[in-house]
């Protein structure tokens, strides 16, 4: 993505922090003392609430209701993670360290990172169908401003993938000359 907007920009933090967390207790990297491992997973927690908070202005202005409808749910789901991984990181403050509560507070990190990488994909979908008048409010207005940049992106991808594909002397495209994947090509083969 890095189209520099500031939801893309949460979940590259968010993912980079799940990733040092990653890295920590995989003693690869910079190792983390247990506060910086529990602040690491509060500022995860925080951006997931501030990311639910941007995506939910998406959903509830998208003039298609499935997509809103859909994104809502993922938007409360990403609410709920985010504050499961608030209340846990609470706790492990208060807790001796153990490799348990850090896999737990890490393992809860990656599900909403994972959580929140599906909503981006979600909110795009959302923005590209199309939002309803926006007040002028300044976080709504960057929001649209986020959406018309995605749709953009998207507009001239399929303008170079068009005008870049070969033709033959009648004018037609011309199809790949690979064999389209297909599912058994996935299976491993039997001895």
């Amino acid at each position: 993505m890095g189209d520099g907007n500031r939801i893309t920009q949460m979940t590259q933090d968010m993912a980079e922090e799940v990733l040092l967390m990653a890295q920590s207790l995989q003693s690869r990297g910079r190792l983390l003392t247990k506060e910086q491992l529990i602040a690491s997973a509060k500022k995860v927690a925080t951006s997931g609430q501030n990311f639910a908070r941007l995506t939910r202005i998406i959903a509830e202005n998208c003039i298609d209701h499935r997509c809103s409808r859909e994104l809502l749910c993922v938007v409360e789901q990403i609410q709920t993670m985010s504050n499961q991984l608030r209340i846990i990181s609470s706790v492990k403050a208060s807790l001796a360290r153990s490799k348990s509560s850090e896999e737990l507070l890490l393992g809860n990190a990656q599900q909403l990172l994972h959580a929140v990488s599906k909503t981006v994909r979600a909110a795009e979908a959302a923005s590209l169908r199309g939002l309803r008048q926006l007040s002028s409010d300044p976080e709504e207005l960057e929001v649209a401003a986020s959406c018309m940049q995605w749709r953009r992106k998207l507009l001239r991808h399929r303008l170079q993938e068009a005008s870049s594909l070969d033709c033959d002397e009648l004018g037609l495209r011309r199809t790949s000359r690979k064999t389209p994947p297909t599912l058994g090509a996935l299976l491993p083969e039997a001895p």
